[in-house]
């Protein structure tokens, strides 16, 4: 055997050795493990798994606020005019008409209080604005200036095709239901939406 692959082979084993003592000696310090250990283990791993891919389906834009905001402007759609945008802007109601889904849990409670009262109204861009800064809008996140006033850009999730609510408080609105087809969403609408510079750009 070649030299250098017996050094090689030397070296694989002491940091096969190395890596192995410390469980060694917590098996010699614990005692022996048991296969019931393992699968609590199993389980652990697999639960925080879960959850983190959860957050990463339910929150993660993977950097779509890129386009659907830098290059699409749809943003200043959503705002409209008062606000900062254009056009009329998109009200909660108009929202939910377009197929877009309300988290229930992720409403302030302020909010949650005023919309019982009925003293939210629906009609008003500057309403769907406050879901957004709550994360409510399921599958869509709003990027806002430091003011925490002013859209800036909006990015969309996983969930925003791939999760849809149990209507428990209102049509389009309740608790999430992930990996549930939003059979609702209206893409093509969302995308008439977009200030008309956008939707005509010229091609190069």
């Amino acid at each position: 055997m070649p030299l250098r692959f017996e050094r090689a082979g030397i070296i694989f084993a002491l940091l096969l050795s190395s890596s192995l003592i410390p469980a060694a000696a917590q098996m010699s310090a614990k005692g022996k493990i048991s296969g019931k250990d393992f699968d609590n283990a199993a389980a652990e791993q697999a639960k925080r798994y879960l959850e983190e891919g959860r957050e990463t389906f339910r929150f993660d834009t993977f950097r779509s606020e890129d386009f659907w905001g830098g290059k699409l402007k749809l943003h200043k759609a959503i705002a409209g005019e008062k606000l900062g945008g254009r056009g009329p802007g998109l009200s909660p109601k108009k929202a939910l008409e377009l197929g877009l889904k309300v988290d229930v849990n992720a409403i302030p409670k302020d909010v949650a209080e005023a919309l019982n009262k009925g003293a939210v109204d629906l009609a008003d861009p500057a309403s769907t604005l406050v879901l957004l800064r709550a994360n409510a809008v399921v599958g869509v996140t709003g990027f806002f200036a430091e003011d925490g006033k002013t859209l800036i850009s909006v990015g969309i999730q996983c969930a925003v095709c791939h999760s849809t609510v149990d209507d428990a408080y209102a049509p389009g609105i309740g608790q999430r239901l992930d990996g549930w087809p939003n059979r609702d969403l209206n893409i093509g609408a969302i995308v008439a939406l977009l200030p008309r510079c956008c939707r005509y750009q010229k091609r190069r």
